[in-house]
C-alpha cells in the first residue's frame, strides 16, 4: 500500500517538474511530449504494436528474417532449452534504445506504468488465458535497490500485479553481484547456471511441504540479450518443480 502510494506521488511530482520545464521531447518523432519521453501517438501507434507471434522464432521468439519457424541461431545452439517459449517484444534498436535508457538508466519512473500496460497487452494477446499463469520478475542483482532506490523490472511488476491483475511471485534470488551489462557474450555465457537460484524462502518451504509452486510460469525481464539470464532463470524453476516456463521481456538484442 505504502509503496504504491509512493509511487503515485513520485511520478506526480516528476511529471509536474517535467511540465514547468517546458516539457519533454518524443524520443521517436522529435515533437513535444509534455510529461512522458513518448508522446501519446507514437505510443499507441509505435510502441503499442509489434511484431506477430506466428512471424517470430518458436524458441527465443525473436522476429524471423527468412528463416521458417526456427531462427538460425537457435537452430545452430539454443541456450534456451528449459523454457517452452520465450517472447519479448520489440527489438532493441533505434529509439528503442533511447527509450530503454531514459527508464532504466536515466530513472524516468514516468515510464513505468506504460511499459507495464505495454506487457500487460502483450501477454493477454500472445498467450491468452493466463488464470492459472503466475510472473516471476528476474531478481536485480544485490544492493542494487540499496544504492539506486529502486529496480525496474521489480517496479513493472508491481504494477502488473496491482494495475493488471497479475499474480507475482518472486521465487528467485540473484547470486552474483556483477552488472550483466558489464560483460562480454563469453562472459554472459560462462555464467550460465550459476547467477540464479530459488530464493532460500522457497527452497525452506518446499522442503517443509508447506507450498506448491505454480505449474506455470512467465519469467519477466527488461531485456533479452544472449538467453543466459532467461535460461538460467528457467533451469532453477524446473527443477524446483516447476512444469513449464515461459519468458517475456521488453526488448531484444537483434
Amino acid at each position: 500500500m505504502y509503496m504504491k502510494m509512493f509511487q503515485m506521488v513520485s511520478h506526480f511530482l516528476s511529471s509536474c517538474l517535467s511540465l514547468m520545464t517546458g516539457g519533454q521531447t518524443c524520443l521517436c518523432c522529435g515533437n513535444l511530449s509534455l510529461w512522458s519521453p513518448l508522446c501519446p501517438e507514437c505510443q499507441q501507434e509505435k510502441l503499442f504494436t509489434w511484431t506477430e507471434k506466428s512471424q517470430r522464432c518458436i524458441c527465443c521468439g525473436k522476429e524471423l528474417v527468412s528463416e521458417i519457424e526456427v531462427c538460425t541461431l537457435c537452430r545452430n545452439q539454443s541456450l534456451l532449452t528449459h523454457t517452452q517459449q520465450v517472447l519479448p517484444i520489440h527489438s532493441y534498436r533505434l529509439w528503442k534504445k533511447d527509450l530503454l535508457f531514459s527508464w532504466k538508466t536515466a530513472g524516468m519512473r514516468q515510464l513505468s506504468p506504460v511499459l507495464a500496460q505495454l506487457m500487460a497487452d502483450f501477454l493477454k494477446k500472445e498467450l491468452g488465458d493466463l488464470g492459472n499463469i503466475s510472473l516471476v520478475p528476474v531478481p536485480p542483482r544485490k544492493g542494487k535497490i540499496r544504492q539506486q532506490g529502486w529496480d525496474q523490472v521489480q517496479e513493472l511488476c508491481q504494477y502488473l500485479k496491482h494495475y493488471h491483475g497479475f499474480q507475482v511471485l518472486p521465487l528467485l534470488e540473484r547470486q552474483s553481484v556483477e552488472q550483466q551489462k558489464k560483460l562480454d557474450r563469453q562472459g554472459r555465457l560462462d555464467k550460465l547456471g550459476k547467477s540464479y537460484s530459488l530464493a532460500k524462502k522457497f527452497t525452506k518451504e518446499l522442503a517443509k511441504k508447506e507450498i506448491l509452486l505454480p505449474k506455470k510460469v512467465i519469467l519477466i525481464d527488461d531485456i533479452l540479450t544472449t538467453g543466459v539470464t532467461l535460461e538460467t532463470c528457467a533451469r532453477a524453476l524446473r527443477e524446483a518443480g516447476v512444469e513449464e516456463v515461459y519468458g517475456c521481456t521488453l526488448f531484444y538484442v537483434t
